[in-house]
């Protein structure tokens, strides 16, 4: 899970620092509420950690200073590039959230394997209004 954490905040990161960066208004506006949608998401990650006896992170400088270096290239290679990156991240983040809900269900805990299974419908959801922007968005 830490490193469904450390993903979460890079995701964040990149999310504010995006929303600060896009012209386009309705882009802007997927970015900040994904960024909302993911300070809920490290939230609960978090607190999931802290039950099973964790010490979750709060916060990670290599994650907010590759986010920041993400999008300043944003300018060089286009925001196309960018939100496929991210789009990527949050398939891959999905496809580990089913597998902790999978691990959750078979040891018992209904209560965790729900809240995983709904975190990666979140995230699969995140991926495709991501690919969408990227199939549509025009080439710079």
């Amino acid at each position: 899970m830490r490193q469904a954490l450390l993903s979460e905040i890079g995701a964040r990161a990149i999310y504010d620092h995006l929303s600060r960066r896009i012209q386009d208004p309705e882009l802007r506006s997927l970015m900040v509420q994904l960024n909302l949608d993911g300070i809920r998401s490290v939230d609960q990650l978090r607190d999931v950690m802290r039950g099973l006896g964790g010490k979750p992170r709060r916060t990670s400088f290599r994650r907010r200073a590759m986010a920041r270096a993400l999008c300043a290239s944003s300018r060089l290679i286009g925001p196309r590039a960018v939100l496929r990156v991210c789009a990527h991240a949050e398939e891959t983040v999905a496809r580990w959230y089913a597998e902790y809900s999978a691990y959750f269900l078979q040891s018992g805990d209904r209560e965790r394997a729900r809240l995983f299974g709904q975190l990666s419908i979140e995230k699969q959801l995140r991926a495709r209004a991501l690919g969408a922007w990227v199939t549509n968005l025009r080439r710079r």
